[in-house]
């Protein structure tokens, strides 16, 4: 039963993560465009950020679950409980930085803790993963999905710092309006994050293959 439900949470997660921010992508390609009212480049925004909030809840989730499922499938590297307790911590981080107010203190100590957690996931799964593929003890397919959640986790950092000039900018363009200079350094600052959230995409679509080519693999 467990399992079962791992399994159920791992897919639709995967499907609801890159289904939803490509919502985010799009709904942000178009808030940059200048020919539009600043009310409308505001809502497009706005709706984005909103569509951004469960896919950062599906980031723990998955990872919680496929550790559920690595384990059924005999490769328990990571003892269950241990990873299950990580993951919830790290889901509770998230729900911090999504649902508490900006430079609350529990706002600020979740988005360190989620720091610490992309920290851990980049340093134990890259060195890991190497290991026991060398060592013969994982299969390639696991270890691609491994590889890729680095690579996520990698881009997910990158892109709150990418995102945090964008802000500035559209904070500019509410207090002063829009002008040729400011939708040019808007579309200059956030041609990075187009290209994390996109790296972003590629790891999910490499995990999520990999899961599928483990027969083969």
């Amino acid at each position: 039963m467990i399992e079962q439900l791992a399994l159920v949470i791992h897919v639709l997660g995967w499907v609801f993560w890159l289904g939803t921010d490509l919502g985010v992508f799009v709904a942000c390609r178009y808030a940059e465009r200048s020919t539009l009212s600043v009310e409308t480049r505001f809502t497009l925004l706005e709706v984005g950020m909103v569509l951004d909030r469960l896919p950062r809840l599906a980031v723990p989730l998955v990872w919680g679950s496929g550790l559920v499922l690595s384990a059924k499938w005999g490769y328990d590297f990571i003892p269950t409980s241990y990873g299950l307790i990580f993951a919830l911590f790290w889901l509770v981080a998230t729900w911090g930085i999504i649902f508490q107010p900006q430079g609350s203190a529990l706002h600020r100590l979740s988005l360190n803790f989620q720091v610490l957690f992309y920290g851990i996931v980049i340093a134990v799964m890259s060195v890991g993963a190497s290991w026991l593929l060398y060592q013969g003890d994982m299969p390639l397919w696991l270890a691609l999905k491994w590889y890729a959640y680095v690579v996520i986790a990698i881009a997910a950092l990158a892109l709150e710092k990418y995102f945090a000039p964008v802000m500035v900018d559209f904070q500019a363009l509410a207090t002063e309006g829009p002008s040729d200079n400011l939708n040019e350094k808007l579309s200059r600052d956030i041609k990075p994050v187009y290209i994390m959230v996109l790296t972003i995409y590629a790891g999910t679509l490499v995990a999520g293959l990999s899961g599928l080519l483990k027969p083969v693999l």
